[in-house]
């Protein structure tokens, strides 16, 4: 019966007919229009470069990729160089076809000196966050997922809590009704990952607990065109007990891929509209809050050219209210990188720049003009220290990556940055004002160096460290006291996929 069932709906969604490209071009015309969600093939290839690859360097190592390609530089075939530990394979060997098991296991010592750029205000840690996840499914067309996740904290300076200690929360929890990889539409309804774009909306993985969102979403593809539509809340994390969303907090969205429209390139046009019912207006002078009504509309395009050049580029415009405050905000990146193939240790370089607007004058502009970061993810935005967001702000970053060994890769970068506006603040990750600047005497907000390195022992198990350093420029000697920031860590990452 499961069997007759799985044939009738995978034959039934192949044939009905969808117009993806009339879809994206009433999309394209429609912005202005209230849009309700995700692709999960757009979701794979969530990083800044083309199918999958990172324009800058690979710091973060998503743990999503670690059973997929080596996309941290070269998706390098040959063998690993110790034997293979796989759990939940072995398990999901003895089980019931229609039964999946996923295990995650990440460790990481981090530590850091003058946070927030202030003096002798430093810590270290130790971090753990274990998952694991089952999914109940039939061969193609339906699947029930839900994975627990615990995250802490050892040896941390109080407070104790959220990001980095968040105790069995519900991680995942969904119904998938059609397979985004083999039918034209599928729809996913529960707690998921949203990971499109780094720049606005992702899950920020490399964070502790990172992010899930309370979400519908339908999933639509053809041959080259590919939609998701959605309609989303992300999980507020709790110290204990399962996350819940804030009520009120919301963001819609309509998010496109057209293949190939020069060859090996991805186009990605999207629209979002957040809604929020208290958020700070103007972070840089005062926590005064009010009602959030934001559309941003942009366009990422990355392509790849002869195997070794992977180039890509993002504009994005942001309008509505925030208060009784107009918003009017934009921001745009380029980038480029090459890779040596046929040089001894295939080093890659690597260059990209970010612009994202501020605010000349915070205090008395009617406009509010810093961009609006959304949903991003945290880790390397602005190199490994991860101090700054994409808000107010001028950067760029040059690099390179060395595979000296099949599994084992280098990478050194440094970073320049400025206020866009030398009257508004710095902000950090999460969207907060670090410190704000009283003069418009210098937008240099200083420079940062960044050294890091992953090795894959196997398909399941990576490990990696590193060290960044940020000195500060006259933004910064104006109004702190301590003007320099650094940071490291060692990570070992484990993940098994399953039958996957």
């Amino acid at each position: 019966m499961t069997k007759a069932l799985d044939a009738f709906m995978s034959a039934s969604l192949r044939r009905l007919p969808l117009s993806i490209s009339a879809v994206l071009f009433l999309f394209a015309i429609a912005t202005s229009l209230p849009l309700i969600a995700q692709d999960d093939i757009t979701t794979q290839n969530a990083t800044s470069g083309f199918n999958g690859l990172f324009i800058t360097g690979p710091a973060s190592n998503p743990l999503s990729f670690l059973n997929g390609a080596a996309w941290r530089t070269t998706g390098n075939p040959a063998p690993y160089d110790f034997h293979d530990f796989a759990p939940a394979t072995y398990l999901d060997a003895k089980l019931p076809n229609w039964i999946d098991l996923q295990a995650e296991e990440r460790f990481r010592y981090e530590a850091y000196d003058n946070s927030s750029f202030k003096a002798n205000v430093d810590d270290s840690y130790l971090l753990n966050r274990f998952r694991f996840q089952v999914d109940l499914h039939t061969p193609s067309w339906l699947r029930v997922t839900a994975q627990v996740q615990d995250s802490r904290a050892g040896f941390q300076n109080p407070p104790i809590g959220p990001p980095n200690t968040v105790r069995w929360d519900l991680k995942l929890a969904y119904v998938e009704i059609g397979a985004p990889d083999q039918h034209w539409f599928s729809l996913r309804v529960g707690r998921q990952l949203i990971n499109y774009n780094n720049t606005i909306i992702a899950n920020s993985e490399w964070r502790n607990q990172a992010r899930s969102y309370d979400a519908a979403v339908l999933n639509l593809n053809a041959k080259r065109e590919h939609l998701g539509i959605f309609a989303a809340s992300a999980a507020v994390p709790q110290a204990y007990g399962v996350s819940p969303h804030q009520e009120g907090n919301n963001i819609y969205g309509a998010y496109g891929r057209i293949d190939d429209l020069v060859p090996h390139s991805n186009l990605e046009p999207f629209f979002l509209w957040r809604v929020q019912p208290a958020e700070v207006v103007e972070p840089a002078i005062a926590k005064t809050t009010g009602k959030e009504n934001e559309k941003a509309g942009g366009v990422r395009f990355k392509a790849q050219a002869h195997t070794a050049l992977d180039y890509g580029g993002e504009v994005i415009l942001e309008d509505g209210k925030v208060g009784v405050q107009t918003i009017r905000a934009s921001a745009a990146q380029a980038g480029a990188a090459y890779q040596f193939l046929n040089v001894a240790a295939k080093p890659r370089v690597f260059t990209q720049y970010d612009y994202a607007t501020g605010n000349s004058n915070p205090a008395h502009n009617a406009t509010h003009t810093t961009f609006d970061t959304i949903y991003p993810t945290a880790h390397d935005r602005f190199g490994i220290t991860d101090l700054f967001g994409f808000q107010n702000i001028e950067s760029v970053r040059a690099g390179a990556t060395v595979e000296p060994h099949r599994r084992l890769t280098f990478t050194v970068q440094g970073l320049d940055f400025w206020a866009a506006d030398a009257l508004d603040s710095i902000y950090n990750t999460s969207g907060s004002a670090i410190v704000s600047n009283k003069t418009a005497h210098g937008r240099h907000v200083g420079a940062e160096i960044d050294g890091y390195s992953w090795y894959e022992l196997n398909k399941h198990f990576n490990l990696g460290g590193g060290i960044g350093y940020f000195g500060g420029g006259q933004f910064l000697t104006n109004v702190t006291t301590s003007h320099s920031y650094t940071t490291y860590y060692v990570a070992l990452n484990f993940k098994d996929n399953g039958k996957k």
